[in-house]
């Protein structure tokens, strides 16, 4: 007796293979979807390159095209904070440090060249260094002393030359802030002893002037004074009773012409 096997139907090998080929066709081009769109942000801009080499074409914001082979790096070209720590020293020889706030952002139209120039690591290749240096030639124009004083010169002095040095290469200085100066400990402790030393000498001269009007204003009274009125000022506060004591010549001890 012969045993019967029944074999459920199944899919061919060529069927398989079809199904193989098309995920993996399907792959492929989501892949190469992928690699053909870029998403470009909020105020920034996309520069494309091609094997290295910088292709001159410049993504705007959105959603944009390019070829699988192509690289885009992304710029900021909205207004940019960068804060450096400068030292220097001061015309008079003092030692100097200064923390320094620059608000900038990229040429809009250059953002090519400065892909190709610096990179994006600009701050650190031009930026920062641009900025010790300005600072350093402002702080060699001005005595320690002046640098307090004269806080708006030395801003004004150093933002000329940053903007000198840094839009050249498509860098535009939009503000710089000269948060604070600091000193040696020991020209910081004779700054403060020389501000006690002005006070005091400002309130010498003031108690000195208090004193001169004071004695101007007694002599004036005392000039004012005559018999009559130091006698009339004596009737007035006299509360009724005699003296004890009357002076030979005087009535309420005031004098007799």
């Amino acid at each position: 007796m012969k045993t019967q096997y029944n074999f459920s139907p199944t899919m061919s090998d060529q069927t398989v293979k079809k199904i193989g080929l098309a995920v993996v066709v399907a792959v492929v081009l989501v892949v190469l979807v992928a690699s053909t769109v870029t998403a470009v942000g909020t105020g920034k801009v996309g520069v494309v390159t091609q094997f290295g080499q910088v292709t001159g074409r410049e993504m705007n914001e959105g959603l944009q095209l390019k070829a699988p082979w192509q690289q885009v790096t992304i710029y900021d070209v909205r207004v940019q904070k960068d804060e450096a720590r400068a030292q220097a020293a001061t015309n008079d020889l003092q030692d100097v440090s200064s923390a320094l706030a620059v608000n900038y952002h990229l040429d809009r139209g250059r953002i090519s060249d400065i892909h190709r120039n610096l990179g994006p690591s600009y701050k650190d290749r031009i930026i920062n260094p641009a900025v010790q240096e300005v600072f350093k030639a402002a702080s060699a124009k001005f005595t320690a002393a002046q640098l307090i004083t004269n806080r708006a010169e030395v801003k004004n002095d150093t933002v000329t030359n940053l903007k000198n040095r840094l839009e050249a290469r498509g860098i535009i200085v939009d503000d710089l802030s000269i948060v604070d100066f600091q000193f040696s400990p020991d020209f910081a402790k004779a700054i403060e002893q020389k501000q006690v030393a002005q006070q005091n000498a400002e309130r010498a001269v003031f108690t000195l002037q208090q004193a001169q009007k004071d004695a101007e204003a007694q002599a004036t009274q005392k000039a004012s004074l005559t018999p009559e009125i130091l006698q009339k000022m004596a009737i007035e506060k006299w509360d009724g009773h005699l003296p004890t004591y009357l002076g030979q010549n005087s009535v309420f001890g005031i004098p007799n012409r």
